[in-house]
């Protein structure tokens, strides 16, 4: 059996051929499933430039299921839901909008930030090998000074008396 195409808006698969793919490509049933798939992740911008250019459906509006559901070319919104997507679009817009102090704000370029880590780093070595040295003369003045005490009391007086 040969390779098999699958389309993931479509949830089928069929054999993989280019003729195949640009018939299913083609078809109404993947433009739609393609469509539906995108519209998901239409910001509220979008959504709402669409559906004020729509009429209302009036089917819809008078209670009555319309049989075209989201293919319908007529709106599906109550005038409250269209209020709420105009508020959702203004939010995003205020959220994307930088103020005045923000575009104020100077923004050091990459090299200055690179610089001021590799300082940083410099400097912590330094500190680093420093308290280190300083450990280790602590660690010999204490070892000599041990050294030292021992020598002294092997030779004391009273460690020769018997």
């Amino acid at each position: 059996m040969g390779r098999r195409y699958y389309c993931d808006y479509c949830d089928v698969s069929f054999p993989d051929s280019k003729e195949g793919r640009r018939k299913h490509n083609d078809g109404l049933v993947h433009q739609r499933m393609k469509d539906a798939h995108f519209k998901q992740f239409a910001d509220s911008r979008t959504r709402l430039a669409q559906e004020l250019q729509k009429t209302p459906c009036r089917r819809f509006l008078q209670g009555i299921p319309c049989m075209f559901g989201d293919d319908c070319r007529f709106s599906h919104l109550w005038p409250y839901e269209v209020e709420q997507l105009r508020y959702s679009a203004q939010m995003e817009e205020m959220a994307s909008v930088k103020l005045p102090s923000q575009l104020l704000k100077n923004e050091q370029p990459i090299e200055d930030f690179v610089k001021r880590i590799e300082t940083l780093v410099k400097e912590k070595e330094v500190e680093a090998t420093k308290s280190n040295s300083q450990a280790w003369s602590q660690f010999e003045t204490t070892e000599n000074s041990r050294m030292h005490n021992r020598s002294s009391s092997r030779l004391s007086p009273t460690s020769l008396a018997f």
